[in-house]
């Protein structure tokens, strides 16, 4: 009898089913598909008033290189209008870069002018430095790049290897999947995947992963927002666009338990130029707690102190 027609036929309902464990999707998040349309966007400008925006900009709209914060960003969850006011900017720590980042040409951080390459003074601990600081502020001329052909005119020596993680961002203060993760990417054509770690730097089993920009397109299409600011010294023909997606798309439909997120997985092979950002409707610093060990060390510390005075009352 022949058997292999049913078993294949079993494996295929398997794999539909999704029952097979450890296997982790990867949706993508484009307008109107997983990301959190944005509504409206108040931006802070040192020396002006607040600037705000209902609608996306066309286009680059203003060129500099002074700092363009985003001060709260309005989204629509469902019909319901939420005000994103605040940044976690309680800091991160860029590790796992990928080492082949050391000898490739045009990969960098732009910070208001200064320019850090992954292959420039001070390699990869340089770079990875100056990447930890543009995930700590929603600053529009904070951001990193890939720009191979712009910076070395040629594709030498490589690019990095398709598939292979860029680097991981832990932060100091993990993310709760009521928060948001805001991505934003330089002339919003082109994408990168994110994976979400846990607290000991894993990825959860089963929670998906978020594939901002799609495949790609022309500028400003796979991303919800286009701010119409530019940088100067950066490419300034090509304003930075956002998208916002909700922590929570990365356990919808698995099998994970939704849990805090303490860092991110990053796989740039769309080579794009972005910014990662995790933003909420409530303080991130009202939630720091003691750490444990700390709080087991003072316990601990009195409970010695205790059991010493009884024994000298009883000698």
């Amino acid at each position: 009898m022949n058997t292999s027609a049913p078993l294949s036929a079993f494996v295929g309902l398997i794999l539909l089913g999704g029952l097979v464990p450890g296997f982790a999707a990867t949706i993508n998040v484009l307008p109107g598909v997983n990301n959190m349309p944005i509504t409206r966007v108040t931006y802070e400008i040192p020396g002006v008033p607040d600037y705000v925006q209902t609608a996306p900009a066309i286009g680059v709209v203003t060129v500099g290189d002074t700092a363009v914060k985003v001060k709260s960003i309005q989204v629509d969850n469902n019909g319901l209008l939420v005000d994103l006011n605040f940044v976690n900017t309680l800091g991160a720590t860029v590790i796992n870069i990928n080492p082949e980042l050391a000898s490739i040409s045009g990969i960098g951080t732009f910070n208001h002018g200064v320019t850090t390459m992954s292959d420039g003074p001070g390699g990869i601990a340089a770079f990875s430095s100056a990447l930890a600081s543009t995930v700590s502020d929603f600053d529009l001329r904070n951001f990193s790049f890939y720009d191979f052909l712009k910076q070395s005119g040629t594709l030498t020596p490589t690019t990095p290897t398709p598939g292979t993680p860029d680097y991981d961002i832990i932060y100091n203060q993990p993310m709760k999947p009521t928060d948001y993760i805001l991505v934003s990417e330089r002339n919003g054509n082109t994408y990168f995947e994110v994976t979400p770690l846990k607290a000991d730097g894993t990825p959860f089993a089963f929670a998906k992963k978020l594939l901002f920009g799609g495949a790609g397109g022309n500028p400003y299409t796979v991303y919800n927002w286009n701010s119409g600011f530019a940088a100067a010294g950066n490419v300034s023909t090509q304003a930075q666009a956002f998208s916002v997606a909700s922590i929570q798309k990365f356990f919808e439909n698995t099998t994970e338990t939704p849990g805090d997120i303490y860092g991110f997985r990053i796989d740039n092979d769309g080579e794009a130029d972005a910014k990662i950002v995790i933003i909420s409707d409530t303080p991130f610093e009202g939630r720091l707690v003691p750490e444990p060990s700390a709080f087991m060390m003072s316990f601990g510390a009195v409970l010695l102190l205790v059991l010493r005075r009884k024994r000298l009352r009883e000698a």
